[in-house]
């Protein structure tokens, strides 16, 4: 998924929870969440010879999918099922799903990216509680991905000691963003070796300003533009050798802080102020808040630095899109090279990352009358989670007709569906999470990779550089919709004006004091009640004490 489409989704994802958040609540809303929950679970009992039929709204993306994917026949086959696939855009998921759900259409299963949307769900009496031991009987392996790869996920479907949910994970997203450099601007103003912290970093962006590394004697070029225009990749790279996640909650001592106003990220504002007036970075970038003004910077060279470049595809020519071909376009001879995470001051590389923790199917409301059906999902998913050949069905279709693996190139697409964008969109192909809503990538999906694929992740995207936020996301705390995004966009502005000079770095506890006053502190309080209860939760579903 490319930026834009991720920051499209936390578009779409913070409407609906405002239409959802809007729709008054009925009479009885106020008792429901006090409400125990009606279904008797040990008597429930799921009779696997009767078919059943379950409508399943699942993640965006897949608005031109078709009912009866060979993906979907299959699992139907498998578990006795009659599928009833719900396909939305962003739109209709948006502006639709309200409306259906405010009408008494509710899905049997539905996706939800977003813990308040759950909450709104919730108090509107749209989805049913799904008991963690009901969870732990029938999908310990599905569990046990959970807690391995994504368990932060436990918090987003839980409301005051209840779950209304399956979490759900990517476990790839455990993976740091990195950087890509010039190498052969790297070359030209005599470095030898991609920069590893953030002091070599300081002089490879120095030369690039200041040693003409295009060599063509004029002094037009830059180290690095910043992109800020979404607070996850402000200055992240820096932020993270500093030990920092600025815009996350973050935890020290075993509570809860938030990571913008701690000494150390006025440290790393120290460096980048510095590095501004040395003419580093380009003046022109707090206008790129808006477009990928930091994409056509690098590539049209005016500058030999690029934040986030992820995917291994974006350095082969042979693909006319990729950031090497659009960068040969302008510079023929242009060579460029990945950066892993920089090191912190104690040689360990650190990047952010969003963690496995992805988002939460929901269970309606009417299914209370019906425990077989969530019985069945349940069971489902655990076949799935333990089930190599049957997760790479439900996640890439039929082997040896849609999609096959070989050693050079990894996973690959199929005719006639490689060429047919509008048959790979029909059977949710290239790839899905659709039925199954978890990507396990360190678990099955890497042993199909291409041997190059499986190093280069080894070499520049280990799991173990990650940093993430304490809570999985900072939007979880009951007051994150009211006061988080006010706090987000004052402290990246007030931010930019300290890089920039129009203030002084040196008023950082001044805006510590601001950002506390503006609500910080009832986000942090919150942020740490929730995370003692996160711990309570990890004992309930088996999280192994200390694990990371």
């Amino acid at each position: 998924m490319t930026l834009k489409e991720k920051l499209f989704l936390v578009a779409v994802l913070f409407a609906v929870i405002v239409i959802v958040a809007l729709v008054p609540p009925n009479p009885t809303s106020r008792n429901r969440l006090q409400e125990l929950s009606p279904v008797d679970w040990g008597e429930a009992y799921d009779d696997v010879s009767q078919k059943l039929t379950l409508s399943w709204q699942g993640i965006i993306g897949h608005q031109t999918g078709q009912d009866g994917s060979w993906i979907q026949r299959n699992l139907e086959q498998r578990f006795n099922l009659r599928l009833k696939p719900i396909f939305m855009d962003g739109n209709a998921y948006s502006r639709r799903r309200p409306l259906m759900l405010c009408g008494g259409d509710i899905p049997d299963i539905m996706w939800s990216g977003d813990p308040l949307a759950v909450r709104a769900n919730l108090r509107n009496g749209f989805i049913m509680e799904i008991p963690y031991d009901v969870i732990l009987e029938h999908a310990p392996t599905y569990v046990a991905h959970v807690n391995t790869y994504g368990k932060e996920a436990w918090l987003y479907s839980q409301y005051k000691g209840r779950n209304y949910g399956l979490p759900t994970i990517n476990a790839g997203a455990n993976r740091p963003r990195i950087s890509c450099w010039r190498l052969d601007w790297l070359k030209n103003v005599g470095l030898d070796k991609v920069p590893e912290t953030v002091g070599e970093m300081h002089e490879a962006l120095y030369r690039f300003r200041h040693h003409d590394p295009d060599g063509n004697d004029e002094q037009d070029t830059y180290g690095w533009t910043p992109f800020i225009g979404h607070w996850s990749l402000a200055f992240v790279e820096v932020f993270a050798a500093y030990d920092i996640l600025a815009f996350d909650l973050m935890e020290r001592d075993g509570t809860v802080v938030w990571g913008g106003c701690l000494p150390q990220t006025k440290e790393a504002l120290q460096v980048l102020h510095q590095w501004y007036v040395e003419g580093l970075l380009d003046p022109d970038f707090p206008l790129n808040a808006q477009g990928r003004g930091s994409d056509r910077t690098f590539t049209n060279g005016k500058t030999g630095y690029h934040h986030p470049v992820d995917n291994q595809r974006e350095y082969r020519l042979e693909d006319a899109n990729s950031l090497l071909s659009k960068t040969r376009a302008f510079n023929p001879n242009a060579e460029l090279v990945p950066g892993p995470p920089l090191r912190n001051a104690a040689g360990r590389r650190r990047g952010r990352t969003w963690g496995g923790a992805a988002h939460i199917l929901q269970f309606g409301k009417q299914l209370e009358q019906r425990p077989e059906k969530v019985i069945r999902v349940l069971r489902m998913m655990e076949a799935i989670a333990k089930d190599e050949t049957l997760y790479m069905q439900a996640r890439y279709g039929e082997r040896g007709v849609q999609w096959d693996s070989n050693a050079a190139e990894g996973i690959v697409t199929l005719p006639p569906y490689k060429d047919d964008s509008r048959k790979r969109a029909a059977e949710l192909l290239p790839s899905t999470i659709f039925f199954f809503p978890c990507s396990l990538e360190q678990v099955y999906d890497d042993r199909y990779r291409a041997a190059h694929e499986r190093q280069w992740l080894q070499r520049y995207k280990r799991s173990e550089w990650g940093m993430m936020n304490v809570l999985g996301k900072s939007d979880v705390v009951p007051s994150a919709g009211r006061l988080l995004g006010d706090l987000v966009t004052y402290q990246l502005t007030t931010f930019i004006e300290m890089i920039v000079g129009d203030r002084n770095v040196d008023e950082f506890d001044a805006f510590v004091t601001e950002w506390r006053r503006r609500g910080g502190d009832v986000i942090v309080e919150e942020a740490d009640t929730m995370y003692q209860q996160m711990h309570a939760i990890y004992r309930r579903v088996g999280v192994a004490e200390g694990t990371p």
